[in-house]
């Protein structure tokens, strides 16, 4: 059932993607974890606030994590300048739409099967005094086998963390992904590298504690500069522009 839920994801998005006009770089990263893993209970001890995916559906068995990586256009026009470009911010739109619409599609497509399934929106469902969600996407992916974490707290995926990211919680039994045999930020690898961190505008994530209230304040005025858009409240800057390790040849990182 693995490949074909790989399949079918990528066929929705697909169809998504053609309607848009805009070249996302398919095909998405997909992963399946178990609701019963322990990295679960571990990751609510270090967030307490977050979920488990049997808090948020009873009788949960699988969780499919994917994620849709923005254009090579978006990417490219990210690099340079302070401010977000455009592009960047048409994509974050537009990617959480057509994530929406395909965890929603996915979850529909269980749940004619006969397994309960609740699809979780990829964005804007958190609080936004406290800066913090009870379900987290990247950390998801991570229990699920999608990616790493690098030292901009983005999950890396095998499209790199230009990405943008959705679950669906479902009761099927799903043939589970391996996690990453190695770490995919070069600084974890071993590697002298802080790309991502010199890339924030603000400095934000060399002290992430004191500095995501300022993070957040910067991206809200880029969505109130660019309404036509929707909710861009976004900035990417930190997530293009950087290596990272699945760009490495194999014989390279195991040496």
């Amino acid at each position: 059932m693995m490949l074909k839920i790989k399949n079918l994801i990528n066929s929705i998005l697909e169809d998504e993607v053609s309607s848009r006009g805009i070249k996302f770089r398919l095909p998405a990263p997909v992963a399946v974890g178990g609701a019963e893993d322990p990295l679960w209970a571990e990751l609510k001890l270090l967030h307490p606030w977050m979920k488990m995916p049997r808090e948020l559906l009873d009788g949960a068995r699988s969780v499919i994590v994917f994620a849709l990586p923005i254009s090579d256009e978006a990417i490219r026009s990210n690099i340079s300048g302070d401010e977000p470009s455009f592009e960047w911010l048409r994509d974050y739109v537009v990617a959480n739409d057509i994530l929406w619409n395909a965890s929603y599609k996915l979850a529909e497509y269980l749940k004619n099967l006969g397994y309960n399934s609740l699809p979780l929106r990829p964005t804007h469902d958190f609080d936004d005094v406290e800066l913090r969600a009870s379900w987290s996407h990247r950390h998801a992916g991570y229990v699920c086998g999608l990616g790493t974490f690098g030292l901009n707290n983005l999950l890396i995926t095998e499209r790199g963390c230009a990405v943008r990211i959705c679950t669906v919680i479902t009761e099927a039994p799903i043939e589970r992904s391996e996690r990453p045999t190695h770490e995919y930020c070069l600084a974890k690898l071993g590697y002298s590298c802080d790309a991502c961190l010199r890339r924030c505008p603000i400095g934000a994530l060399n002290d992430w504690k004191s500095m995501k209230g300022k993070c957040y304040e910067r991206l809200l005025s880029f969505a109130e500069k660019w309404p036509i858009l929707g909710k861009a409240d976004a900035c990417g800057k930190c997530s293009v522009g950087i290596p990272c390790a699945t760009e490495i040849p194999r014989a390279i990182r195991k040496s």
